[in-house]
């Protein structure tokens, strides 16, 4: 009886593992400025992140790192539209770079985070 069991738990172990792997992450993050993959011929002055509720400022966190480092921002605010903005302190050069962001949203305890990336040529 033990015998027949074993190939149905692992068969039934297999799809669970397959269902799983292909469930989308959920993320809270619905656009920004400057916007993923954008390719700017201006320097941006600031970054503003959108999420599909309000950010908790004190439980949020923006970087931006380029080719020489991170950058220094500073004023991490919302403007009350679900939204996280922020000034880049830093003269930006051209290159290529990443936004890594970390928030929690609106009554949600959960710690969401992610990065994109943008480019910038004069």
């Amino acid at each position: 009886m033990y015998k027949a069991l074993k190939p149905l738990v692992l068969v039934l172990g297999l799809s669970a593992l397959a269902a799983c792997s292909n469930q989308t992450t959920y993320s809270p993050f619905l656009e920004a400025e400057p916007a993923p993959g954008e390719a700017l011929t201006r320097a941006p002055r600031t970054l503003r992140l959108f999420f599909n509720a309000l950010p908790d400022v004190e439980q949020s966190s923006l970087r931006l790192i380029g080719a020489g480092g991170e950058h220094q921002l500073r004023g991490l605010h919302t403007m009350a539209a679900d939204d996280l903005m922020i000034e880049i302190m830093d003269a930006v050069t051209p290159g290529t770079y990443t936004v890594e962001w970390s928030t929690v949203v609106a009554d949600d305890p959960t710690q969401y985070s992610g990065s994109y990336e943008f480019t910038f040529s004069e």
